[in-house]
């Protein structure tokens, strides 16, 4: 009998990573059909789109506000494939304010619930861990303490490994093999246009700050998908090669996120930077309940690489921090080597595969 997946993601990096669950779903049951909310990743793996996740990509609190209503007419749209389809399952993969109002109204209607990339609720909304435990019939965990975190709170968790890590995902290449003094460097100020304007510009200034005193160091930033090239080298200088491809570098600045992360993986040394709106840092600051907002940090339960957040993020302290690297080798080595620790705690579960394979489980009623 055919079997009909109902699957929801709403940025990019979800669109990968839910691209790659289709597939191996269907490497596992050929004839499964996927409808719902996604990318061009998703629709390339199949998946009929009825929703195209650009609908609803937004980003901060204050953000939500403007696009309220394009997010509503999607989420009524979504409620309703859920009552005409009946699906036999519905992966919701990350965007947890939307897709946990989703997964409950599926479980409602009897509808088996897959989670996928959990909500940061160790973080902030801890409340979220006991919905979760009531409203999902799986959470597929992307780091492994989280199993436990969740666990403690009812939910059915299970570590399922990284998809970063993920053989043939293209998005993180093996260990990087560095080199000290650092002689290139790589600025990631983040993918949307918001962060390219609060955060860049300090980047750009530290770089100079940098340069007086080491001129011979290349820079180099990493061009996000969807960003326009010239619109980010308004906020650079022209010495800085601005490229959508990786480059090998021995030290980065990055926005906190996803990048943090694949910089600690691929074990180059960096400092993590945060800057958003007054009253998105006033609002976050009131519900996060964690001491790191670094990955590589949250990771490792404790500071390994040097964090400047909002009103520390100034050009100043970033060249310091940076200049920390440049000179001191104990400090660039004993970083290099407690992140590539981290590369080997998420171990080499591939989860995608995984994930599949929890999921034809549901599908067949185990």
């Amino acid at each position: 009998m055919r079997k009909t997946v109902l699957i929801a993601a709403g940025e990019a990096s979800a669109d990968r990573h839910a691209s790659a669950v289709i597939r191996a779903v269907r490497a596992l049951v050929p004839e499964a059909a996927f409808v719902g909310l996604g990318g061009p990743e998703m629709k390339s793996a199949g998946m009929d789109a009825v929703y195209s996740m650009e609908e609803i990509s937004i980003m901060g609190f204050t953000e939500v506000a403007s696009r309220i209503f394009g997010i509503l007419r999607v989420y009524r749209g979504m409620k309703r494939l859920i009552r005409e389809l009946r699906p036999d399952l519905f992966i919701a993969v990350d965007l947890p304010d939307f897709n946990m109002r989703l997964a409950s109204y599926a479980k409602s209607l009897g509808v088996k619930v897959l989670y996928y990339i959990a909500p940061q609720a160790w973080a902030w909304r801890r409340s979220r861990a006991a919905t979760l435990a009531r409203i999902t019939d799986g959470l597929a965990v992307i780091f492994p303490f989280e199993e436990g975190f969740f666990k403690a709170h009812g939910v059915h968790a299970r570590y399922v490994g990284h998809p970063m890590l993920e053989p043939g995902s293209g998005e993180v290449p093996e260990a990087s093999q560095t080199r000290w003094p650092p002689e290139s460097i790589c600025m990631m100020p983040g993918s949307r246009a918001q962060e390219i304007r609060m955060i860049l510009p300090v980047m750009t200034q530290a770089k100079r700050l940098v340069s007086r005193g080491f001129p011979g160091i290349r820079w180099q930033l990493r061009l996000a998908p969807g960003l326009d090239r010239a619109f980010v080298e308004r906020f650079t200088d022209a010495d800085v090669l601005v490229e959508a491809g990786a480059r090998p570098a021995d030290l980065a600045i990055v926005k906190s996120g996803t990048s943090s992360l694949e910089m600690a993986v691929s074990g180059v040394p960096e400092i993590v930077c945060y800057r958003t709106s007054t009253v998105n840092y006033l609002l976050a600051r009131l519900m996060v309940r964690i001491d790191h907002i670094g990955m590589p940090n949250i990771i490792a339960g404790r500071s390994i690489v040097p964090e400047l957040v909002q009103g520390g993020l100034t050009a100043e302290a970033l060249a310091e921090a940076v200049t920390g690297f440049v000179t001191n080798r104990s400090l660039y080595e004993a970083t290099r080597e407690a992140l590539l620790e981290i590369r080997g705690r998420l171990g080499s579960l591939r989860a995608s595969r995984e994930v599949a394979r929890w999921a034809v489980q549901l599908m067949e009623g185990a």
